[in-house]
């Protein structure tokens, strides 16, 4: 018997705990159904197996198969005896659509799962072993650089619009993008922002392909680039603006207090720390994305990430020195959005 008042699955049968367990099967297939170009031979006009195994390779039989779950998930769907893609799948997880991340979750979920395919050892751990902080360690590579860059610009240009419109980047003259990434938040408020300019730092081998991207976008003399690293590198001043866009979940909450007070330190009186990042809420019942990031943060038995609720970030910026912090969410299933200002 639960011991949960009105709990909602009192009666029920195991279909929610089995749902769970077999995620990962939905995600595999999902993940083959983008990298074998299945949506893209649909869009393409591929309407039947023989269609599909003529435009990807496969074999009808497997086309059939794939094309099956797929429509039970309902990612594809028949219409008029022929297959149809669902519009958020026409969206964003074919290629030649303007707002296309598929890549970005191939490459994640290939990257994150083994993390989840070894979790019972990662959480015991081996106290021994000294885990390293993994994006660092990644970015050392210029093509794992590139494929991650291009995979993030992909997957974040339309949420970094979102924030171009939800943040009013027009109270500002210079904004410092720390861990910028892509540029593509720069890009999207310079977009939306035309007085605006922007110094984007981050890892060597990101800024380059950053600069690439800025450039496509003829943005080049209004987003400044510079090379650094979070702790080693002094920070610019002559900025109103700065921010950490999702990188603080990588940090425990010592070292995310030692990066805001570099950061107070450099900006004015009246500049302002903008923070958007996986967050949780208050009461740490979720939401579930941040809560398995979180979850994902234990390498070895450490704590080499940690996930922190709205209250969490109030308490750091203050102890950082920053003052009428505003707690929001940009996303609300997973990113929240906080700001801090320098009195």
């Amino acid at each position: 018997m639960s011991g949960v008042p009105n709990d909602p699955t009192t009666g029920q049968n195991t279909e929610r705990l089995n749902e769970m367990a077999f995620a990962f099967k939905n995600s595999q297939a999902m993940m083959t159904a983008i990298e074998l170009g299945l949506f893209d031979a649909i869009e393409a006009g591929a309407g039947s197996n023989a269609e599909i195994a003529a435009a990807t390779g496969m074999p009808a039989e497997t086309a059939d198969r794939l094309a099956i779950v797929c429509r039970a998930m309902k990612l594809i769907d028949m219409v008029d005896g022929r297959y149809r893609n669902y519009a958020d799948v026409s969206r964003y997880l074919v290629k030649n659509s303007r707002t296309y991340f598929g890549d970005y979750l191939v490459y994640t979920v290939r990257e994150d799962w083994p993390v989840w395919t070894d979790l019972v050892r990662q959480v015991r751990g081996d106290p021994g072993t000294e885990p390293s902080k993994y994006y660092l360690t990644m970015m050392q590579d210029p093509d794992a650089a590139r494929r991650f860059t291009e995979a993030g610009y992909n997957a974040s240009i339309a949420l970094a619009h979102r924030l171009a419109k939800r943040f009013d980047f027009s109270r500002f003259r210079h904004w410092l993008d720390l861990g910028g990434g892509s540029g593509c938040y720069a890009i999207a408020a310079c977009e939306h922002h035309p007085d605006l300019k922007v110094t984007l730092l981050d890892m060597p081998n990101v800024i380059a392909v950053a600069e690439e991207i800025i450039a496509k976008h003829g943005l080049s003399e209004r987003i400044a680039t510079t090379p650094g690293e979070f702790f080693a590198t002094d920070y610019p001043t002559g900025c109103d603006l700065a921010s950490f866009i999702t990188p603080l979940q990588n940090y425990g909450p010592e070292e995310v207090v030692a990066l805001l007070r570099k950061v107070h330190a450099v900006l004015p009186s009246g500049g302002a720390i903008l923070i958007v990042d996986y967050m949780l809420a208050d009461d740490k019942a979720g939401p579930l994305d941040p809560a398995l990031y979180n979850l994902q943060g234990i390498r070895g038995g450490q704590y080499v990430a940690r996930v922190n609720s709205g209250a969490e970030f109030t308490q750091f910026l203050n102890e950082a020195g920053f003052a009428d912090v505003e707690v929001g969410w940009l996303l609300e299933h997973q990113l929240g959005q906080v700001v801090g200002w320098k009195l």
